[in-house]
């Protein structure tokens, strides 16, 4: 290098060190610089400097050089000097990325590396040197190279991709990006350095394009360029030519490029029917354009894409010169930009004729769905719009503002809906730019008919509701019925309409109308939340019959007299139990103890008693005893009492008696017949009842009387239970009260006498106090003690009784 660029070569020097210190961390680090696949850093070429020299800097050795043309488009052949103040991009350390990737593509696609066998292409998939790309009949592609040029792909098309790092030495022409073997590629700038990108064919021919649109087609030998933005040097047989702005060259095999010539006009577009802006219900709209004829048209090319570059292709057809418009049915909301260009008699590619379309996504919330130039819904309905940020609605003459998500047709009634494209000057809303959604309602209507209550003090109307499909009647409608009566305007809501049957209402009538005497005239409307009329009918009520007499009440259910679970004591001789001439309807289960026999004894039992009519039924178990003292065993009895007599509501009742006890163990009582009659009353929370009666052991004393002494101890006792067996015979009064505290708690009282006569002839009076409460519903809970002041010997004074059961109803 000369000695006068001594200074630019230690600088230089001093960057590349400060690269290696500075760069090196961040790259290995894998931190990529923001827009690039890795770590880059900027040189700033100085006088004279090549990339070779740049490369023994920044990487140690000029065998990277081709690093040097990663991310720029520069001629880095053997002592080729670097144009001074350029600002390079460079890798910050030796690093092998791919030269592109596919960016994106539609199907039929595929892609081969360097040596390998084609297989389907994928978005994002690497290309390096050497890469095929391959587009079938429907197939594009769009790819990228790190320096930002992208090159796209048209159907039927295969390159190779050279990349922007194709080789270690390059001479001084910079690498091109693809050749192009057959097909039609478009060319477009880096973005980040705005140089040119370059396609290369097989015989030698070299396009340059400094654009951001050039096509260049070769079909067999011939290669046609057509420049849309900026220019192309076109090279081929050793001539070279500048292609600017709107025009097209051609060669054929190795021979020289045609001189540059204009390419055919753009298309003139027709605004008959054809909006800008349409609505796209459900979400899927119809892009439609049309175009005056082009007198040297062989045919059109139309594309539709997402961007305005045209790059993001959803559509490209070749059409004959006798089609002049476009229709694509079902197409995703959003903005579209389409773009007609002529193909002429020599297959130049003629300029683009390019408009904007917008769909909008659109639906009615109940009611009819929108179609693509008005909106047709109920009254009541909702309008939901995908807002997009480049348009403005206006509702009828108000202002234009961003589009609103949902439209409330019952709050604002609008009767057009204008769009436009957000930004529109006078000129373009003078052209038409602005498009007239008319909003149009469908019909509702309600049909009547109503009629006069059976009990003719009221109309009855069923109202059916049409036009309302889709729609919450009761929230968005809220219907009501008024009906014009001699004494007034009277007014109902109307309610159900479930599946689909009619709304009802009931709307009383004055006391004149509701009286026997002539036909009554109503009219009758049917009226929304705010007021408006959906429909009216004018009826003629029947004549009121006489007043129906009004029903006989019920009369009360008669109190229940006495204790539910009244206590049954561990005994053969005073386990008579405390029943009402009715008896109540209960199930119970529970357990007594007693002292007895010098120890403790227990004895479960269950009981049960209720009443059919007049006749009532009550069934009492009890179990053998259990424990150290001396009871009578396991019996049962069965009962029946008929009423011959009640008191108003039970004021008096009386009732015959008569219940039998058998054994259900051999340890038990003998058979004993109990005949009895039992009265009570009622009077408010306080009930009584009596019961007296006599009981008859059915077994003679000297067969198996268990208590003659024969069965158990040789002792005159029987059961082990001696003084507690069973007499022959006994007389008894049982006499008690109620008090009802609570509806819920009943408590009771009672006192029992005994007459035993003996089987030695001797005769006894027993006796003694119980108390016990019962609280509960249907299910509840009893307690009671037995206090005998008169008792057998070796029988304790207390007795207790605990039980639960259910209840048909409470006190």
């Amino acid at each position: 290098m000369a000695s006068s660029n001594g200074l630019s070569v230690a600088i230089a020097v001093l960057l590349g060190c400060a690269s290696h210190v500075g760069y090196t961390g961040a790259a290995s680090a894998r931190e990529p610089t923001p827009g690039y696949p890795e770590a880059v850093i900027q040189w700033g070429v100085q006088r004279g400097e090549t990339c070779d020299d740049i490369a023994n800097v920044l990487y140690g050795s000029s065998s990277h050089v081709g690093l040097i043309q990663r991310y720029n488009r520069v001629a880095c052949g053997p002592g080729t000097t670097l144009a001074e103040g350029l600002t390079l991009v460079l890798p910050a350390e030796v690093t092998s990325i791919p030269d592109a990737k596919i960016r994106s593509l539609r199907p039929d696609v595929r892609a081969r590396p360097a040596g390998g066998a084609w297989s389907p292409a994928t978005p994002g998939m690497p290309l390096l040197t050497n890469s095929s790309v391959n587009t079938l009949d429907a197939g594009r592609a769009d790819i990228e190279f790190v320096d930002r040029t992208r090159v796209l792909l048209a159907p039927n098309t295969l390159v190779v991709i050279y990349g922007t790092a194709s080789r270690t030495r390059v001479s001084k022409t910079p690498p091109a990006a693809v050749e192009l073997s057959d097909g039609e590629v478009k060319a477009a700038l880096a973005a980040l350095r705005g140089q040119s990108v370059d396609v290369v064919t097989g015989e030698g021919g070299r396009v340059s394009a400094s654009s951001r649109d050039t096509v260049v087609q070769r079909r067999g030998e011939r290669t046609t360029v057509a420049v849309f933005d900026g220019k192309a040097g076109v090279s081929s047989g050793g001539l070279s030519v500048v292609v600017p702005k709107d025009h097209g060259t051609r060669f054929v095999g190795r021979s020289p490029p045609a001189r540059p010539r204009p390419l055919p006009s753009a298309p003139e577009w027709t605004s008959a029917g054809v909006p800008a802006i349409a609505l796209a219900p459900a979400g899927l709209g119809v892009l439609s354009a049309s175009w005056k004829p082009a007198p040297q048209a062989a045919g059109y090319r139309v594309e539709v894409a997402r961007d305005p570059e045209l790059n993001d292709l959803v559509v490209r057809e070749e059409v004959k010169p006798d089609v002049v418009s476009f229709r694509a049915e079902k197409m995703p909301a959003g903005t579209y930009f389409l773009r007609v260009r002529v193909i002429d008699r020599e297959e130049y590619l003629g300029v683009g004729a390019v408009r904007r379309l917008h769909l909008v996504a659109a639906q009615a919330a109940g009611g009819v769905a929108p179609s693509a130039q008005e909106i047709t819904a109920s009254p009541y309905g909702i309008v939901e719009l995908t807002p997009s940020p480049a348009l403005e609605l206006a509702i009828d003459g108000g202002p234009f503002g961003p589009v609103p998500e949902r439209i409330d047709l019952l709050q604002r009634a609008p009767r057009e809906l204008r769009l436009r494209e957000r930004g529109s000057v006078e000129a373009e809303l003078a052209r038409g730019a602005v498009t007239s959604l008319p909003v149009r309602y469908t019909k509702v209507s309600a049909a009547v008919e109503a009629s006069r209550a059976a009990d003719g003090r009221a109309l009855e109307a069923r109202v059916a509701l049409e036009g309302l499909e889709g729609i919450d009647v009761a929230q968005r409608v809220e219907p009501r019925l008024i009906a014009h009566l001699p004494g007034g305007v009277r007014s109902a809501a109307l309610t159900g309409g479930d599946r689909g049957g009619p709304l009802t209402a009931r709307i009383p009538l004055p006391g004149e109308a509701a009286r026997p005497g002539e036909p009554l005239r109503v009219r009758l409307d049917v009226v929304d939340g705010r007021g408006g009329v959906l429909g009216t009918r004018e009826v003629e009520l029947p004549a009121a019959g006489p007043a129906p007499a009004a029903p006989l009440p019920a009369p009360p259910a008669a109190p229940v007299l006495g204790a539910y679970l009244p206590l049954l004591p561990v005994s053969g001789v005073s386990d008579v139990l405390w029943l009402a001439p009715t008896p109540p309807a209960v199930v119970a289960v529970g357990a007594a103890a007693a002292r007895s026999g010098g120890g403790w004894v227990a004895a479960g039992q269950v009981r049960a008693s209720g009443a059919v009519g007049p006749v009532g039924l009550d069934v009492a178990l009890r179990s053998n005893p259990a424990g150290d003292g001396e009871a009578a065993g396991s019996a049962g009895w069965l009962g029946a009492r008929v009423r011959v007599l009640r008191l108003g509501r039970s004021a008096f009742e009386l009732a015959p008696t008569l219940r039998l006890g058998v054994p259900l163990t051999d340890a038990g009582p003998p058979v004993r017949v109990e005949p009895g009659v039992a009265l009570g009353g009622a009077s408010g929370p306080l009930t009584w009842v009596v019961d007296a009666g006599a009981r008859i052991r059915a077994a003679a004393a000297g067969d198996a009387a268990r208590g003659d002494g024969s069965a158990a101890g040789g002792d005159g006792s029987a059961a082990g239970g001696g003084e507690l067996a069973a007499p022959p015979a006994q007389g008894f009064l049982v006499a008690g009260v109620t008090a009802d505290a609570t509806p819920w708690l009943r408590l009771h009282s009672a006192l029992d006498l005994h007459l035993v006569h003996r089987d030695a002839g001797a005769n006894d009076v027993l006796g003694g106090l119980s108390a016990g409460a019962e609280a509960g519903g249907a299910l509840f809970g009893a307690l009671s003690v037995r206090a005998s002041p008169w008792r057998e010997a070796g029988e304790g004074p207390l007795t207790a009784q605990i039980a639960v059961g259910f209840r048909e109803a409470s006190p």
